[in-house]
């Protein structure tokens, strides 16, 4: 196809990714001047982008006290006692949080052994009966099955892979339910028997009235919705913002909940006793995210994360490089780190063999551990990959472009990836090159920064930035603090809280101060799935004041007329707008 047959073809027939109507797809009005304030006090920035999180607490207290969510937590309880599993899915943002949430809930199994080691076995059984996947196997936590998205036929395989069944508990997470592999997912759990949730965070009368793929799964009636509607993202579309913040906050109170109920059902009072503080009421929860959102929004915290996006944004617009150090909190800050790629149109993390492609302008790096045992801590359970043939995509009615070349997304193909305490000669080839420590709690021990110490003699500086409960003792002649007193629950939820506002505040922060936001609209979205070609032609559309029609065309000629291997030179968007007369960097009125 040429530019204006892609075009056409689009608007006439993709009907279905055309989202001007999905609240979380429009501008925020607490954060429309985003890019033009923080232009001019940082602080002032990070705040606005704190304002658009102001209604989570609200929605996950209305969450916690319907019938659906207690059901759930009571299900999450069950999986344990009957032996059942617990699976969670999702796609993109919310498909890396199903990873993330998979982990946490196995991590702190197998942390009780060393304090109750007589309950060794129990505890190895209860941490088995957790899964995860996102669309695109374990690969896509680090760079985007482009399009996978897009099939509701690859979720109801993974579901297929998964091996779940009567009994079994699958959460599906969606923003509005576009991405059709989730919605395959949960469909086909209910198929095969499953006791199936699925969270969204759109209004139900929008998404059924106009989202024929979301209006199948509400017509099931054996799948249990939950409500996590939280308004419009900080910036335009961004669902790895406030989305996957409710997302974490309410479903990770669900897994603290259930679990320290069982646990007081098969624990002596003294073996409960050094566990420290259990969970609380859910509904304590939604006011602990409260407390985090005023504490950040304020004094020493507010300083040190404006001082963190200084120094990230003054490495990046000299063309350096950053690289993030930390054990504890390494799939936390990955998380945020790869989300980067197709938000701001950044190149992706680079394989440790690939000499050639462009270097991710952050990256993450365990100092304690070998990169293949690292990938280990990342899952806590085994890697999986999709190993599915050209004859798999057939009968999975995969576009002709994926059937022609299937993309590598094998088990071995996430170790390609160095995050490990190998030296990685990228990471400081271009400079200034900036190795950045992170300290959470007192997280960053000896160990870690005796590697540190050693490394930063090959980057041309380096700090640590300290967060949480923060010990009196220096680590580093540079350091950042960000002071937060947090409840300690038995899987530490606010922390993990803590360090996703802090990371998410950073590279946005960090962006919009670039000029990669324009007001609060994602003017440098990288086009990896029809959503996001949809949003990159509303986004033309408004900035340039033209019909979607021509906006999209507009959009597929900059697409079609780029060279290979320019895809993260800009945006197409901007080259859009560059060409239509928008001046991207012009003050906003």
């Amino acid at each position: 196809m040429d530019y204006k047959e892609a075009a056409r073809n689009f608007i006439e027939n993709e009907k279905q990714f055309h989202l001007g109507v999905i609240p979380t797809e429009q501008s925020n009005p607490r954060t429309r001047n985003l890019s033009a304030t923080i232009a001019k006090d940082t602080a002032a920035g990070i705040k606005m982008i704190l304002s658009a999180d102001t209604d989570i607490p609200a929605v996950t207290a209305k969450a916690f006290e319907t019938p659906e969510f207690k059901q759930m937590v009571a299900d999450m309880k069950r999986v344990i006692d009957e032996k059942k599993t617990l699976l969670f899915s999702s796609v993109g943002a919310s498909g890396r949080m199903a990873l993330q949430l998979c982990a946490t809930w196995r991590y702190f199994w197998t942390s009780l052994i060393q304090k109750l080691p007589a309950k060794k076995q129990m505890f190895l059984e209860n941490c088995e009966r957790c899964d995860s996947f996102m669309t695109g196997g374990d690969r896509a936590l680090v760079k985007t099955a482009e399009n996978f998205e897009d099939y509701m036929t690859f979720g109801a395989e993974q579901i297929k892979e998964a091996k779940v069944g009567p009994g079994d508990v699958v959460i599906g997470l969606s923003e509005c339910g576009l991405s059709a592999s989730i919605n395959g997912s949960v469909i086909e759990a209910d198929n095969q028997g499953c006791t199936t949730y699925y969270i969204y965070c759109n209004p139900r009368d929008i998404l059924v009235k106009y989202l024929d793929r979301v209006r199948v799964v509400f017509e099931r009636e054996n799948i249990i919705k939950i409500s996590l509607y939280v308004g419009n993202m900080a910036v335009s579309g961004s669902t790895r913002m406030q989305v996957t913040t409710v997302e974490l906050l309410a479903i990770g109170a669900a897994i603290e909940v259930a679990c320290w109920r069982w646990l007081k059902e098969n624990l002596t009072a003294d073996e409960l006793s050094v566990l420290g503080q259990g969970a609380f009421e859910l509904r304590e929860y939604s006011k602990m995210y409260q407390q985090l959102l005023e504490t950040l929004g304020q004094g020493e915290p507010l300083k040190g994360l404006a001082k963190a996006v200084e120094y990230e944004t003054a490495t990046y617009q000299a063309n350096g490089l950053v690289t993030y150090v930390t054990h504890e909190y390494l799939l936390d800050i990955m998380t945020d780190t790869t989300e980067r790629q197709p938000t701001f149109t950044l190149p992706p993390f680079r394989k440790f063999a690939d000499h050639t492609s462009q270097i991710s302008w952050a990256y993450v790096k365990d100092p304690l551990y070998p990169n293949s045992v690292t990938w280990q801590h990342v899952f806590r359970r085994p890697i999986k990959g999709l190993g599915w043939s050209k004859a798999d995509y057939i009968r999975l009615k995969a576009s002709q472009d994926i059937i022609d070349n299937p993309p590598a997304l094998g088990s071995n193909e996430i170790e390609q990836y160095c995050i490990g305490n190998e030296a990685d000669p990228s990471r400081y080839s271009r400079k200034p090159a900036q190795l950045v420590a992170i300290d959470i709690n007192g997280s960053a021990n000896c160990q870690m920064m005796k590697w540190f110490n050693e490394e930063v003699k090959h980057f041309d500086g380096g700090l640590v930035i300290r967060m949480g409960d923060i010990p009196d003792h220096k680590l580093n002649d540079n350091e950042i603090w960000i002071p937060v007193k947090l409840p300690r629950t038995i899987t530490d939820l606010m922390t993990h809280l803590l360090v996703k506002l802090a990371f998410n505040l950073l590279s946005t922060a960090t962006m919009a101060k670039m000029g990669r936001v324009w007001s609060n609209w994602m003017i440098q979205v990288f086009p990896s799935n029809k959503k996001l070609i949809d949003r990159s032609t509303r986004i033309i559309s408004t900035l340039a004041k033209i019909p979607y029609e021509q906006a999209c065309e507009e959009f597929f000629k900059s697409y079609y007329g780029r060279k290979p291997g320019e895809e993260y030179r800009e945006s197409f968007v901007v080259e859009t707008l560059r060409r239509l007369g928008f001046d991207p960097n012009a003050d906003i009125k």
